[in-house]
């Protein structure tokens, strides 16, 4: 016997045990002759008690199994080779009870459903499950400060008859010089309710002087009563008439005049286009009517991640522009974008699937097309959800911060963006940058 009172699996494999079953330690235990306490241990022989003899003794694991152990019952592994070998696990030693096996499956490993991982797949390996579209629990609109609501899809002026009859109800004009006014006003009286339709426009640089006069022309060549939102097409002020900075004006100036467009009741709600978070941050400081909406470029290539997140935090709702980068090819052929129309289980157009990424991101959006077909194409958007793949590849799109956004629409007049990492903190108390 080993010194600490172990039994070596070999001791049991001698011919006197040959009798009791070859290799089965299990059944010669009692048959052992060293299996017997004597009651003290080789360093204190000479007190020795009187030896006490009993079947089961032995400490340690012998064949698996170790009967000084408390009570614990077999593994599944165990159960299932009892079974095959026909052995009765009722027999094994006293101090271990083991439970009667029941509904234990020998045959081949069961295929499972093929569409969830395999067992034992790491969780960041795992796809989650593909969201079905449901056409019911599409969102339609926004809510937006002001009491109105912004639809997920609008159209330009240039396109307002196309729209409407395709059920967009949003109609976004550009300034009082917006060429197409007339037309559109044209198709929102043929349209006959005027509430349902979502009306916009904008005041350039150089109108802000004449606030009153710019809202009344476009309402006139509208032919309507009201806007639904009227706002700041960019955050600087140019002397009337040209695009040279006005270092006298100033936005705040701008929006007072605004707020009282929305007292007499001609403007629902008021909002600003172009503006990066230190010019939203400065004019939620001053203002008193806040803005319910900023317009500004949106899609893959310039996600403005940080802009729409602050936005919202303002109460602010980002309305995408340039969503299809005016035709640009460096969008539309982008590599992982052709590989998202490949996709086999959701096969859409390249404009069909901008759209929808920016609908799914709860994002609203114009749609700057003019023609029938490029219209239904960017429409078809309501009608599916993009694929786990697809929606991967075209945040994927993204450059990465260091590279910066790839912008398509640039103003008329020399203009220079905000650095997208400014701003963001002060909204947050205790967060508030104070200057040295």
């Amino acid at each position: 016997m080993a010194l600490d009172g172990c039994q070596p699996l070999e001791r049991f494999m001698k011919k006197e045990f040959a009798g009791h079953g070859a290799g089965s330690a299990q059944k010669s235990w009692s048959f052992c002759p060293s299996s017997r306490d004597d009651g003290a241990s080789r360093a204190n022989a000479r007190h020795a008690q009187p030896a006490r003899s009993y079947e089961y003794s032995v400490s340690g694991y012998v064949n698996g199994y170790n009967p000084t152990l408390p009570a614990y019952a077999p593994t599944r592994a165990q159960m299932e080779q009892a079974q095959r070998e026909g052995r009765d696990l009722a027999r094994a030693p006293p101090g271990q009870t083991f439970r009667k096996p029941t509904a234990v499956w020998d045959g081949p490993a069961p295929r499972g459903d093929p569409t969830k991982p395999a067992p034992g797949t790491p969780y960041y390996q795992r796809e989650p499950e593909e969201e079905k579209f449901d056409a019911t629990k599409e969102t339609k609109d926004v809510p937006i400060t002001g009491g109105g609501r912004l639809p997920m899809v609008g159209v330009d002026s240039s396109a307002a008859a196309l729209g409407l009859e395709r059920g967009v109800t949003h109609v976004s004009c550009g300034s009082s010089n917006d060429a197409a006014l007339s037309e559109a006003g044209k198709a929102i009286a043929a349209h006959g309710d005027r509430q349902s339709v979502f009306v916009s426009a904008k005041l350039r640089p150089d109108e802000h002087k004449s606030v009153d006069a710019a809202l009344s022309a476009i309402l006139s060549a509208l032919g309507i009563e009201y806007l639904d939102l009227f706002s700041l097409e960019w955050p600087v002020v140019h002397k009337p008439g040209t695009t040279e900075v006005d270092s006298e004006g100033s936005l705040e100036e701008t929006w007072a005049a605004l707020e009282k467009c929305v007292a007499d009741g001609r403007v629902k709600a008021l909002g600003v286009a172009n503006f990066s978070v230190p010019a939203v941050e400065r004019l939620m400081k001053c203002c008193k009517v806040k803005p319910a909406v900023n317009e500004v470029e949106l899609h893959p290539l310039l996600a403005q991640r940080k802009l729409v997140g602050v936005c919202r935090r303002y109460g602010v709702t980002v309305l995408a522009h340039t969503s299809l980068a005016n035709g640009d090819e460096q969008l539309l052929e982008h590599a992982k974008l052709v590989q998202a129309e490949a996709d086999e289980r959701n096969k859409q157009s390249a404009k069909a699937l901008l759209t929808r990424w920016s609908i799914q991101r709860g994002v609203p959006l114009v749609i700057n097309a003019s023609s029938a077909i490029a219209i239904d194409e960017c429409l078809a958007a309501r009608t599916f959800r993009l694929t786990n793949k697809q929606k991967v590849l075209l945040d994927d799109i993204e450059p990465s911060p260091k590279v910066g956004g790839v912008r398509f629409y640039k103003p008329d007049f020399e203009f220079t963006f905000d650095d997208p990492f400014l701003g963001g903190a002060w909204w947050r108390p205790g967060l508030e940058l104070v200057p040295n």
